[in-house]
């Protein structure tokens, strides 16, 4: 076979792959690719050693002196090429079927294989494009291991995403990827590996059901593979269990954990399932498409102590979401009630103006917002109300989401912070050392956090300009816009109230009440005034209604006479949420089956009897080492007072000893009955649902189940599937014996 020469002139490289067309060019790439050159034999100017040329024309040289060569072996090997060519062609229809395939496979794949795939894809289809001139040439080993070369040395084929992924090339690895992209597609590129085997746990009777049992009754033990070895144990004799090693229930727990994950959450999380697992597939309020048609309102307590009169305590945030806009109103109040939630909606309506018509008040199920006064309150103003259901957080997402995003971004460095959960307020108290959390060092402590804490209208001050100057300009994930632009593109013009302080009367009004004795009792309160001593005010029936500004005081309006009123005063204080019917369906049913794993789980966990584990676990081992004695070695004393005494404590002891066994005896006749009336018991029940069963199923061989019995088997065959076919075997068994006897 013969070679290309090792020195070539400049002339004769003009054009070729990887080369400028030009004189100059070419001398500007020689010179700075440093190749090496040497003056021509003939004529003038330089030629080039082969090996310091461009890897691309190297190639094409290598693989043209090939091709133009007459030997046999290469001439065989042309033809070798030709015919499985011709191979190919015939299956090129099953190819592109198996391809098709992989594809599919492939997109289910996690992010990290396909990346890799796809770096081997671009370095195959590179290799493609390479070793065409040595395919042609009938050379491709030549060019396999110039391509590998070519590669390792970071001369082709630099992108960063692929050499994330490939570092270097093996001389056959390039070759088994191509042959494998072409018949399999990328599918081909990805590293396979040996299918799971059944685990030996699965092969044992009963031995899953009884992790599953364990793991949801006590979450905690699924990452303890010894502790649920050791509690399977306890368990193993009854059920003829031949247990694995440790590192196989590891291996199980970890398949639970993955492919059990959402089934398992809602078993033994509720809250975590709602927060990551429920489904969803709509959007909230699909049909708004302005300010004003959708309020949510909720409260939280505040995520920092605050200075109240000299004492650290917690306080409310009672806040409202425009739903469209973004927008936010809240206040600052010691506890959730309707009082603070009438003020809330009074500086709403006052800044934002009246709800638009049929507008959505999407309020918590909460005591303080189904209160009669609350309730009394949006009737006034003919707002309705749309409950949100219990733990439903989902029902009140943008008033959720906003509450989150304040103590992440405001709370978080407020002095006073105490964290969201109880691990933050853990974490937190734990940077206090020990001194400062007892005696003296306790009170310190705590006076310096009073006089860093805000005071409750410093806090409101702070969330006000927070809403103003940072949150009203920050753009919102889903529509990458503020709510400033958000309600200045709208365009909305909002409903205002012309007298303001008529709002003093309607946002507190609380309902009527009855002139009784110079007093009106409205909301749990009595209120009294001068004027209602008055005869012309008794028996009368009043509206009442709150000062916002003083909550000791109200104003008395008579039925049907607004041209007069009287201002009270608290006795007490003188004196001191559409979704479309497909998806709800849906949803309904995955429900139906979460509550159905949960009810097995918690039936395993009464058949397999979790909760005595413990005592069963103690009990084996008292009956396996009971039998273990120590025998002590003792050596007479001689000491006369230890001796004087111990005669006289056994003289003692003999004294009692008659009325002591007297006493044991009657107490072990007692515990004896005792422990013989509950055998009696105990053989007339039938101590579990699955022995019920096959009780019921052998007796139906010999007389006629009732209806209730029956329609209870049935039931019980739908219900546990696994136990189906165990009861059809007791049932064969049963029905043999049966004939053998005929």
């Amino acid at each position: 076979m013969s070679s290309p020469s090792e020195w070539i002139a400049s002339t004769a490289l003009l054009g070729l792959i990887g080369i400028p067309n030009s004189r100059g060019s070419l001398l500007n790439k020689a010179r700075r690719g440093e190749w090496v050159k040497r003056k021509c034999a003939k004529g003038k100017g330089f030629e080039y050693h082969i090996d310091s040329l461009p890897v691309e024309t190297q190639a094409y040289l290598r693989a043209k002196s090939v091709e133009q060569s007459t030997s046999t072996a290469v001439v065989a090997a042309k033809s070798a090429i030709k015919q499985d060519e011709a191979l190919q062609v015939k299956t090129r229809a099953q190819r592109i079927s198996s391809k098709a395939d992989g594809m599919a496979q492939f997109m289910c794949l996690s992010e990290a294989k396909q990346a890799k795939a796809k770096a081997r894809e671009s370095v195959v289809v590179a290799y493609e494009v390479f070793i065409a001139p040595y395919a042609d040439a009938g050379n491709k080993t030549d060019g396999n291991n110039a391509f590998v070369h070519a590669f390792n040395a970071s001369l082709i084929l630099t992108e960063a995403h692929i050499r994330q992924h490939i570092k270097q090339l093996g001389k056959t690895s390039v070759y088994y990827w191509a042959r494998a992209y072409q018949e399999q597609g990328i599918i081909g590129l990805v590293d396979q590996y040996k299918a799971v085997k059944q685990s030996k746990i699965d092969e044992q009777p009963r031995l899953n059901e009884f992790l599953i049992a364990l793991v949801t009754k006590k979450p905690h033990l699924l990452k303890q593979a010894n502790k649920v070895r050791d509690m399977a144990k306890v368990r193993a004799a009854d059920y003829g269990w031949d247990l694995p090693s440790i590192s196989s229930f590891k291996r199980w727990l970890t398949q639970y954990s993955v492919k059990h994950e959402v089934e398992h959450a809602f078993t033994t999380n509720p809250t975590q399932y709602t927060d990551k697992y429920r489904p969803l597939f709509a959007r909230m309020y699909p049909n708004i498409d302005g300010p004003n048609q959708v309020w949510e309102f909720d409260s939280t307590p505040t995520d920092v102590e605050l200075n109240v009169n000299g004492k650290l305590k917690r306080h409310s945030i009672v806040a409202v979401i425009d739903a469209y806009t973004h927008r936010v109103q809240l206040i600052v109040s010691p506890t959730s009630n309707s009082e603070a939630i009438c003020l809330l909606l009074r500086k709403t309506l006052v800044e934002w103006g009246l709800p638009e018509e049929g507008a959505i008040m999407r309020t918590d199920n909460g005591s303080d917002y189904v209160s009669s006064r609350t309730t009394t309150i949006f009737n006034l103003l003919e707002l309705d109300i749309s409950k949100a259901n219990a733990f439903s957080g989902w029902e009140k997402p943008f008033i959720e989401r906003f509450f989150g995003t304040m103590s992440r971004v405001l709370m978080e460095k407020m002095p006073g912070y105490i964290g969201h959960s109880v691990s933050d307020r853990q974490q937190i108290e734990a940077m206090y050392n020990f001194a400062k959390r007892i005696g003296e060092g306790k009170k310190q402590a705590e006076q310096e956090r009073l006089s860093l804490a805000l005071t409750p209208e410093q806090l409101q001050q702070a969330l006000n300009d927070y809403l103003e100057f940072d949150y009203n300009h920050v753009p919102h994930d889903k529509t990458g816009k503020t709510p400033f632009e958000l309600y200045a593109e709208s365009g909305y013009r909002k409903r205002t109230i012309v007298n303001v302080h008529t709002l003093d009367h309607l946002l507190n009004f609380i309902g009527t009440a009855k002139v009784v004795r110079g007093s009106v009792k409205a909301d749990g309160v009595q209120y009294t005034a001068p004027e209602l001593m008055e005869a012309a005010w008794q028996r009368q029936t009043v509206r009442v209604f709150i000062d916002p500004c003083d909550i000791g005081r109200a104003t008395l309006y008579p039925i049907d006479a607004w041209d007069t009123y009287v201002d009270a005063v608290n006795m007490d204080l003188v004196n001191r949420g559409i979704a479309p019917t497909e998806f709800r369906e849906r949803r309904k049913q995955t429900q139906k089956e979460l509550t159905a794993f949960r009810k097995s789980a918690k039936r395993l966990q009464e058949e397999f009897g979790i909760d005595a584990l413990y005592a069963d676990e103690l009990a084996q081992k008292k009956l396996q080492r009971a039998s273990l004695s120590y025998i002590e070695r003792t050596t007479d004393h001689d000491n006369s007072a230890i001796a004087g005494l111990e005669e006289a404590v056994t003289d003692k002891q003999r004294e009692l000893s008659n009325t002591e066994l007297a006493a044991i005896e009657r107490q072990r006749e007692a515990i004896a009955k005792r422990k013989q009336s509950v055998a009696a018991q105990e053989s007339r029940i039938v101590r579990s649902v699955h022995e019920k069963a096959v009780m019921l199923t052998e007796e139906s061989l010999s007389r006629t189940l009732t209806e209730t019995e029956q329609q209870w088997l049935k039931k019980y065959r739908l219900d546990n599937v696994l136990q189906r076919s165990r009861l059809d075997k007791i049932l064969a068994k049963a029905e043999q014996q049966h004939r053998q006897v005929k």
